[in-house]
C-alpha cells in the first residue's frame, strides 16, 4: 500500500511550514530577537501562525492517510488536501491581523469542518 495522495499534500505542508519557519525567523533577525517574542506584536502572530500550523496539519495528515489506506476515492482525498493546504495558508495570511482578519476566521472553521469530516469518516470506514 502506497499513500502517494497523502505524500503529495504532506509535501506541501511540510513546504508551507518551511517557509512559516522562514517568516519567523525573518522576524527575529530584523528586530534582534532570538528567543520569545520581545513584545513584537508582529513577531508573536508569526509565532503562533507558525505554531499553529504545527498543532492542526500533523494530525490531519494522520487522518488524510487513514483516510486513503481505507480506499476513499482519490478525488475525495484530493479534496481533503486541497482543503488542509487552503484552510492553513488562509489562517496563516490572517494571522497578519488587519484587515486580513478574515483569513484567521475561515482557516478556522475550515480547519475545523475537515477534522470532523476526516474523523467520522475514518471511524465508520474502520467500522463498516
Amino acid at each position: 500500500m502506497t499513500l502517494t495522495l497523502t505524500a503529495f499534500y504532506a509535501g506541501l505542508a511540510g513546504l508551507m511550514y518551511l517557509y512559516m519557519s522562514i517568516y519567523v525567523i525573518k522576524q527575529r533577525l530584523n528586530i534582534g530577537q532570538g528567543l520569545g517574542d520581545g513584545g513584537d506584536d508582529t513577531l508573536n502572530r508569526r509565532i503562533r501562525a507558525h505554531g499553529n500550523f504545527n498543532e492542526y496539519a500533523p494530525l490531519t495528515l494522520v487522518l488524510i492517510a487513514g483516510f486513503e489506506a481505507q480506499g476513499a476515492p482519490a478525488i475525495l482525498v484530493h479534496l481533503a488536501g486541497i482543503v488542509l493546504i487552503v484552510s492553513r495558508g488562509l489562517h496563516a495570511y490572517g494571522m497578519q491581523g488587519g484587515d486580513k482578519e478574515w483569513g484567521r476566521k475561515y482557516g478556522i472553521l475550515s480547519t475545523f469542518a475537515l477534522l470532523l469530516v476526516l474523523s467520522l469518516a475514518d471511524i465508520l470506514m474502520a467500522i463498516f
